[in-house]
């Protein structure tokens, strides 16, 4: 059964977190409906709590989910309103003895978080008084989030573990080299190509494997093509090293593919621009025209090609060429003066 459920995007870009959260949702629960997003950090959605709790696990810049119990201003009297009125079935289940309170401050909130806190708790004990507060194990977590202006409050479905990708960050891989992308934004990549599990997914410029090890983890059969062989055999390692397989790496040209058509139903991949990895004699442009010429005719029926580029590179005008739309694109600062443009691309 659906129900309201709000999810706790990260701030670290723009508009990915989001698009992300709502290809994962799409996938896991196609009749999910996105009711509000609350300064680009709080997105409320009618969705399956199953849905939710997977949504956590899948996605790389969704932080948690919580059963949603109401929004308010930044009015303490209004917030403890909400747990008055919540249906106590939804504000402590059945069986639970023990509760916390935790609460988050976003956006420029000036909330008071520790007396807010203090004051929730008491009013659960209000209305139920049977029960105790336990910080460290609780059989019940109720969160707030407090932006600038409003604050929502839930009861807490599932949170993604602080350290969830530090032992595959790039640098602590079996093999590495400084282009390679990191696995949240990966990951990020491969959901946005919104393909069903146990889908195929081809990385033509394969690299130290990053996306086929998040596309891998996901449940996908991924293939990766790699120009240079030491670099595929450094990506064979970290296949090795994180993944079930070591047999997914090919050595050769993108623009060239050796599969048949419709072998995939998406392309996800980071070609080499800026890279010591570039195809010798070729500007990005055309390395990009000939790879969209190829890659095409290898996708299923609506597969997406998902893939970064420079943002001063004109992706409209290349993918045209090739019968593809950009459905949409995203901006993400990488360091300095580098951005780093993700088009969805959509024949």
């Amino acid at each position: 059964m659906r129900r309201s459920i709000f999810f706790l995007l990260s701030g670290e870009y723009e508009t990915i977190p989001e698009a992300e959260l709502r290809s994962v949702l799409n996938i896991l629960d196609p009749g999910n409906r996105v009711r509000e997003v609350i300064s680009r950090r709080i997105l409320i959605a009618e969705t399956t709590p199953e849905a939710a709790r997977e949504a956590i696990r899948r996605t790389a810049y969704t932080k948690l989910s919580c059963l949603f119990l109401g929004k308010a201003r930044n009015v303490i009297e209004e917030v403890l309103e909400i747990v008055e009125k919540a249906d106590p079935m939804d504000l402590i289940p059945p069986g639970a003895s023990r509760f916390a309170v935790r609460g988050k401050r976003i956006m420029g909130s000036s909330v008071d978080k520790l007396t807010l806190e203090k004051l929730i708790g008491e009013k659960i004990l209000e209305v139920k008084p049977d029960l105790r507060v336990d910080l460290e194990n609780p059989d019940a977590t109720i969160i707030f989030i407090s932006s600038k202006e409003k604050t929502v409050l839930g009861r807490l479905i599932e949170s993604k573990p602080k350290r969830f990708f530090a032992d595959r960050v790039a640098g602590r891989r079996p093999f590495s080299l400084p282009s390679a992308m990191q696995p949240d934004f990966a990951r990020a990549m491969v959901n946005l190509a919104e393909v069903e599990p146990g889908g195929r997914i081809l990385d033509p410029f394969a690299g130290t494997g990053g996306i086929l090890i998040e596309a891998m983890l996901l449940g996908y059969e991924a293939c990766g093509v790699e120009l240079k062989g030491w670099i595929a055999e450094g990506a064979v390692k970290n296949l090795t090293r994180y993944t079930r397989g070591d047999g997914n790496m090919i050595v050769g040209d993108a623009r060239k593919p050796m599969f048949r058509g419709g072998s995939f139903d998406a392309i996800v991949t980071d070609p080499p621009y800026g890279r010591s990895t570039t195809v010798p004699d070729k500007s990005i442009e055309l390395l990009l025209t000939e790879f969209l010429k190829a890659c095409k005719p290898l996708l299923r029926g609506r597969g997406r090609v998902v893939m970064a580029a420079p943002s001063e590179i004109d992706m409209a005008k290349i993918a045209s060429r090739h019968g593809f739309n950009i459905w949409r694109s995203h901006l993400a600062r990488v360091h300095g003066s580098l951005v780093r443009r993700v088009v969805i691309l959509e024949p």
